[in-house]
This record gives C-alpha cells, sequence and structure tokens, in this order.
C-alpha cells in the first residue's frame, strides 16, 4: 500500500510530524523523502527536525529513501545521518542532484527578490534542466549509501509493503500555479509530482494526505498574501518561525478556497488538521474527538462544511493534531 503526504497550503503545516505518527501508528516499511531539498525543514518532535532526511526515521524498524526528484545537499545529509545515527537504514537514489557550494552563492539575489531560504535549490534544479547537474553517483562521499529508489519502491509495492511517501512544501507554492507565481517554490508541489520524484505510476497509489493547519502560514515574500494585522496577532499570541530560514512565519486564517483546491489538485481521499491546540488553548494532547472544547468541535465541523461546500470530494478531517508530540493525535480514520 502505497501513501503520499501532501501540504495543502504553503508548507508548515506540521507534515514531519504527521509522517513520524503515520511511520509508527501504520508500521511503514519504507519512507520515502520526495521533491525540494534542504530548503524544506520538517519537524518530527520538539527535538527531531530534519531537511533531508525522512521524518520517518522516528521508526526504527522503516527503511529510509530519499528519492531521485530530491535534491542533496551532502554536507547536510551526512550531518543529520550522524546526528540521527542512520546509517545502515538510509539510502539515496543515484540520480538526486547534487546542491553545491557555489548555487547557495547564486542563490543569494532569489534571497531578496522573492523570500528565497537560499540553499542553493534553484540554480541546482536549473543544471540539472541543463543537463550539466552533478548526481549522486559522483559524489564519493555518498557512495554507501546510493540505490535505486524507483525500483526499490516499485518492487516492495509488488509484496504489497506498506510505503509512505513524504511530499514537502505545500500546494501554494507550486511553481506551476499561476496565482500565486513567482511567490513559490523550484518545482510543483502536489501529489502527482511527489509520485514522479519517487519513480511510481499514478495506479499504484492507494491513498492521498492532504495537510492543513488551523491557520494558515507562510515564509517568504508575496504582496498578495493577507496576513493577520498586529493586534489580532498579539490577541492569538501565536508567533511561529520557519524551520530552515529562522524567520518569523506570517499568519492569516483558515483558507477555505485554498484547502477546497489543494483537495481536488491532489486527489486528496484524507484530510488532516493540526495545530488545533494552538489555535483553541486547553485542547492539548487531547486523543479523544470528544474531549475536544465546543469552540475547538464547532470550527472543526464548520470548516469541514465550507470545504465540502467548495469541494463535495472532501469527506472530513481523518486525523487531528493536538501538540507536539506525534502521539498528540485524534485518529479518526
Amino acid at each position: 500500500m502505497i501513501t503520499i503526504v501532501t501540504g495543502g497550503f504553503y508548507g508548515d503545516e506540521g507534515k514531519g510530524k504527521i509522517v513520524g505518527y503515520l511511520s509508527v501508528h501504520d508500521k511503514a516499511d519504507i519512507v520515502v523523502r520526495a521533491g525540494a531539498g534542504p530548503q524544506a525543514g520538517h519537524t518530527v518532535t520538539s527535538n527531531v527536525k530534519v531537511t533531508q532526511v525522512p521524518s520517518g526515521l522516528i521508526n526504527p524498524k522503516s527503511r529510509l529513501l530519499i528519492a531521485r526528484g530530491t535534491l542533496i545537499s551532502p554536507d547536510v545529509f551526512l550531518k543529520e545521518v550522524k546526528e540521527y545515527n542512520l546509517a545502515g537504514r538510509i539510502f539515496i537514489d543515484k540520480g538526486c542532484t547534487i546542491i553545491e557550494k557555489r548555487h547557495i552563492q547564486e542563490e543569494a539575489e532569489l534571497v531578496k527578490r522573492i523570500g528565497s531560504v537560499g540553499t542553493g535549490v534553484g540554480p541546482a534544479r536549473v543544471e540539472r534542466i541543463m543537463r550539466s547537474a552533478k548526481i549522486a553517483k559522483d559524489e564519493p562521499r555518498l557512495k554507501e549509501f546510493l540505490t535505486d529508489v524507483a525500483e526499490e519502491v516499485n518492487t516492495a509495492a509488488g509484496k504489497k509493503k506498506r510505503i509512505l511517501i513524504e511530499g514537502v512544501q505545500g500546494y501554494g507554492l507550486s511553481l506551476l500555479d499561476h496565482r500565486y507565481y513567482p511567490y513559490v517554490t523550484s518545482q510543483d508541489t502536489t501529489a502527482s509530482q511527489f509520485a514522479a520524484d519517487t519513480g511510481i505510476g499514478p495506479k499504484l497509489v492507494d491513498h492521498v494526505v492532504v495537510i492543513f493547519k488551523a491557520y494558515v502560514s507562510r515564509v517568504g515574500e508575496d504582496p498578495r498574501y493577507k496576513q493577520w494585522n498586529q493586534k489580532k496577532a498579539d490577541k492569538m499570541g501565536i508567533v511561529e518561525r520557519g524551520s530552515v530560514s529562522g524567520r518569523i512565519r506570517k499568519l492569516s486564517d483558515f483558507n477555505i478556497e485554498m484547502a477546497a483546491e489543494a483537495i481536488m489538485r491532489n486527489t486528496g481521499d484524507q484530510a488532516v488538521l493540526t495545530c488545533i491546540d494552538r489555535l483553541f488553548p486547553g485542547n492539548e494532547n487531547v486523543t479523544e474527538f470528544k474531549k475536544l472544547t465546543q469552540q475547538a468541535k464547532n470550527f472543526i465541523r464548520e470548516t469541514e462544511a465550507k470545504i465540502k461546500k467548495k469541494n463535495p470530494l472532501f469527506t472530513k478531517f481523518h486525523i487531528i493534531s493536538t501538540g507536539p508530540d506525534i502521539m498528540d493525535i485524534i485518529d479518526l480514520r
């Protein structure tokens, strides 16, 4: 069974924690990180934050793979392998594009113009398109980690293994969506792209999980983005920083229209709502829906109804996150 996890807004939805939870609860045999590169940080727990390796590292029984569509910074990758003691259970596709130090220098202009986090992904991807990029099989430091991810995943799928594909960033950052361009990332960020990044066809995908936060946040420039004014921000008392850039995230209300679109464009059959405890204090660590505060329950049901009105394919939030621990979860699947 193959499940793809995607973000429904601009990233920062809590994919790291949810992938960590699914890898443990659903006993994933393989967890694949697909797309982007070290510019997309995922927080699994308060003590585990990664930018290159899959968030499924929290399950010691899961085999960890990095798909061919992902860009690799050898320095960052090797640092995370050492920090989390992953040697022997994590592998990189031989065709992954390598980010070199000069790519980071070249991206400096984008940091100012569109709010790029400056990890060199854009220039490295351009070189891949021009067929001049260095790839993983040509990097001596990565020799012991090389594999063919597409072959592994397709073979495992044939054996009915449980495979979790961890997408990155979010629907609103897709390079191909003209409404948000040019304040976007350097690739598409939907489930179909993450399947292609991994090397599988669409018929192999069983579930697509789309993750939304109870409020919207983003890092990066976009003059059209309507963030909370200072008065509301102070009232809400929520302050967040990007896990890679360290910049303060711009916050706004839950976006019904974008959520409905994200479900449609990803053909999502499961939805997740995170950070309900931050929007409505008093719901920390709750694991049963009936134990949520009435205010939180009302918000969830009203939001579900509004999304369904826009997109009848949407059914409900199947998983609700109520805290930073991977087991601070209400699982309604």
